[in-house]
């Protein structure tokens, strides 16, 4: 049977040809179904799994863009015979050459995204540089050849130059001669036959002495090759025909040179086309907004949300539709032009594009099984040539395929039975069913007797579905509902477009009763699915309302905590710092003690010290004072000292956007609130400053060492630099510790400092800071 045929049934030749149109080789340009199709379902997988991963390259970075390929097997194999390969011929050998450069780079770009199942497409491309090279800087474009190609060449092309030049300059000396002028029909220099010649009026022929090259239509005028020129013209064809026979040297040793890697480029041509059409199937995808079907072995189709991929996006409605899982056979019911042909071309259409690797327009989640042949009776098959009615042609086809399908066949009938007398016609589409299912087929057929409704409500694995249709609009609505079968509306649609109640009433008179009560019973269903439709639509928006407020109950609790962890570690970063500096103030009075006791000063009474310290701690233990209802006196601007209000470090001020500022102290910037900061009559203390804090007792008239050092965003010969004085002054003043603040970040400035500390010979030695001290941010070095 001519399965080309019902390829075409389904439409699957248009998809063909879309993909056509998003391929850049030319062998894929002749693409046929045998070409797409897979034969297995391992390789269709495989297929399904390698376009889905190409899809995902190519969202993430794009088409490669490679340019149109030609295919060079012809002149390939014609240049291996002996034969001259032409100029475009040598610029499409290197045009493959730079596409596979080209897709080469882009999926090595690619690779941390991938899984590695395209790797053999791309590892195996040869990328000849030399040749690429050769012929870039021997072809100009398709016609010609570059002076460059060879010295010779270049050489032949300056002498044509040259001579034409010097031809040149003596016909334009004739035309500008006031003796020649009145003998020329127009004071111009022009060519025939690749010679310089003037156009003389015909009647002064023999005042320009020369050759007749050619003349005008009307006689008028003769084209004449004054004499003068004549030996030029002549060494511009000599040299002319130099050219010519050096471009055929080239060109024999360009195709020499492509002939010796001919197997690598027939090769390369091969992979770029299995690409080519890799991306032509993921450009397809991205087109359609596909996703990547799970393909079994049982002969299942479960869509979600399927979109016929020939439907405009604006017009095509979603369906949801399965065959094989819980019934093999589907029977669709409906009006006409509710949407059944378009329900069974989905499914068959979507069986071919998963069997050919192609992703479908469909929610993720949708199943799509491997069968190994589809069938299709859709449309009105009348055939006027061989004179059979539409049922005949129906019946021959049907024939055929009952023939043919078997296990692992999908089978699709269209008004199936129709066009004969409905009792024999129900009866044939009855006996069709069953044979198919005998035979283990997976089959939808759409009808509209109710003899198949009723045999889908009655048989095992066979279920009814209908296509709904909306009788106050009198417009279907396109939607699949399975489970259901469908009513004709014939007498509904009727009444809606005017028919009186009389006839209607008498038509209803001559139904069965049988087939009335039917009738009512569907009603009555289609009435109750409505209904529960309707319900669980509310209870859906209902269930999403609660899921809305759930999200957003739950951001605003993150939101919460996450900001009061912020103020818990900023109110623990401002107590840390009110402990250092606390510390820092009793190691100073500490070191105020041992110096007096040096120079034996009783002017600091134990009393006074322990009263100090007290005081200290008493500092240590307070919270910072916050004021919460602080306004600013002014707008902030740019170069401010600020103070935070948890703390009393001063900062500047170095960047406003809207209510964020941005601050910095030190090395360090920071952004805050613009309620969080207080505007400060202090100044920013200078770099000096900074980098060597002094503490003066208001008892002392000399100044003496601070006992830390802010190295941090120093280079490490400046901060050992600035270390080295800072020692000698803390030495100088009896200082038995220091701390020397560098920061974790790389660890390069720590390392530095402490190789100069080992080498110190005033350093006794030194640590990390503890818990409090500032951790490995902080060396503490002990003074000899």
């Amino acid at each position: 049977m001519n399965a080309e045929k019902h390829y075409k049934t389904l439409e699957f030749d248009k998809i063909l040809l879309q993909l056509q149109k998003k391929t850049f080789c030319e062998k894929n340009e002749t693409l046929s179904f045998e070409d797409l199709l897979c034969p297995s379902a391992d390789e269709a997988r495989e297929a399904l799994a390698r376009t889905d991963e190409m899809y995902t390259l190519l969202l993430r970075y794009g088409d490669p863009g490679v340019g149109r390929m030609s295919d060079l097997s012809r002149p390939l194999t014609r240049a291996d015979k002996g034969g001259v390969l032409s100029i475009k011929e040598l610029l499409g050998v290197r045009k493959l050459l730079g596409a596979c450069r080209t897709v080469q780079d882009w999926y090595q770009n690619s690779r941390q995204v991938g899984s590695g199942l395209l790797d053999p497409y791309f590892a195996y491309l040869t990328f000849h540089d030399g040749i690429y090279r050769r012929l870039g800087d021997a072809i100009l474009n398709e016609e010609e050849l570059a002076d460059s190609a060879s010295p010779e060449l270049h050489s032949i092309r300056r002498g044509i130059l040259r001579a034409q030049n010097r031809a040149r300059e003596k016909l334009e000396d004739i035309l500008r001669s006031s003796s020649q002028q009145k003998y020329l029909q127009e004071a111009l220099v022009t060519m025939r036959d690749g010679r310089f010649v003037l156009p003389v009026k015909s009647e002064f022929r023999t005042q320009v002495p020369g050759l007749v090259h050619d003349a005008s239509q009307s006689g008028a005028t003769l084209f004449v090759e004054p004499m003068a020129v004549v030996d030029l013209n002549n060494e511009v064809r000599m040299l002319r025909g130099k050219e010519q026979e050096e471009i055929e040297r080239i060109l024999q040793e360009l195709t020499e040179l492509v002939v010796s890697c001919k197997a690598d480029l027939l090769a390369d041509y091969d992979l770029l086309a299995a690409i080519d059409l890799l991306l032509a199937k993921a450009k397809l995808a991205k087109a359609l907004d596909c996703t990547a079907p799970e393909m079994g072995d049982e002969q299942q189709i479960d869509l979600r949300g399927a979109r016929h991929p020939l439907i405009a996006a604006g017009d095509v409605v979603p369906i949801d539709i399965s065959l094989g899982r819980d019934f093999d056979t589907l029977v669709i019911t409906g009006p006409n032009t509710g949407g059944k042909t378009v329900c069974l071309k989905t499914l068959g259409l979507f069986a071919l594009m998963a069997k050919s690797g192609l992703l479908i327009p469909a929610k993720k989640g949708s199943r799509v099984d491997y069968f190994a042949h589809v069938y299709a009776d859709i449309g009105d098959e009348q055939s006027i040539e061989q004179s059979l009615s539409t049922f005949s042609s129906h019946m021959v086809n049907i024939i055929g395929l009952l023939k043919e399908a078997g296990r692992g066949s999908l089978v699709l009938l269209d008004e199936l039975g129709a066009g004969t007398d409905p009792t024999e016609g129900a009866a044939l589409a009855i006996a069709v069913l069953e044979h198919l299912r005998a035979a283990r087929c997976r089959t939808a057929a759409s009808t509209h007797y109710a003899e198949l409704k009723m045999y889908a409500l009655k048989e095992p694995r066979v279920e009814n579905a209908s296509c709904e249709f909306d009788v106050e609009s009198l417009r279907p609505t396109y939607r699949l509902i399975v489970g259901v079968p469908g009513r004709s509306n014939a007498f509904a649609i009727a009444g809606k477009l005017g028919m009186s109640r009389m006839v209607l009433d008498a038509a209803r008179g001559y139904i069965q009763k049988d087939d009335i009560k039917f009738e009512d019973v569907i009603e009555s269903l289609e009435q109750k699915r409505s209904e529960l439709t309707r319900q669980l639509e509310r209870a859906e928006q209902y269930a999403a309302k609660q899921k809305r407020q759930q999200e957003y109950a739950e951001k605003e609790l993150y939101r919460q905590l996450k900001a009061a962890k912020q103020e818990a570690e900023e109110a623990h970063i401002a107590a840390q710092r009110v402990i250092e500096q606390t510390k820092r103030e009793a190691e100073a009075v500490i070191a105020e003690i041992k110096e007096r006791n040096r120079k034996k000063d009783a002017a600091l009474t134990p009393g006074a010290v322990r009263n100090r310290v007290d005081k200290l701690y008493d500092v240590a233990g307070s919270q910072p004072q916050v004021d919460d209802h602080y306004t600013l006196p002014r707008p902030l601007k740019v170069g401010d000292v600020v103070t935070l209000r948890e703390m009393n470090t001063p900062a500047e001020v170095v960047e406003i956007k809207g209510e964020d500022v941005t601050i910095q102290t030190g090395a360090i910037k920071t952004r805050v609130k613009m309620k969080d900061v207080r505007l400060s009559g202090k100044k920013m203390p200078k770099s000096g400053e900074r980098s060597a804090r002094r503490v003066a007792g208001s008892s002392q008239k000399t100044r003496r060492a601070a006992l830390e050092i802010d190295l941090r965003g120093q280079s490490v010969d400046e901060a050992v630099m600035e270390l080295d004085g800072f020692i000698d002054r803390a030495v100088l003043s009896g200082m038995e510790q220091i701390s020397i603040i560098h920061g974790k970040g790389t660890g390069a400035l720590r390392a530095g400092i402490h190789s100069y500390l080992k080498r110190h010979k005033n350093v006794a030695g030194f640590r990390l800071g503890t818990f409090g001290e500032g951790e490995a941010g902080v060396t503490i070095a002990t003074l000899k």
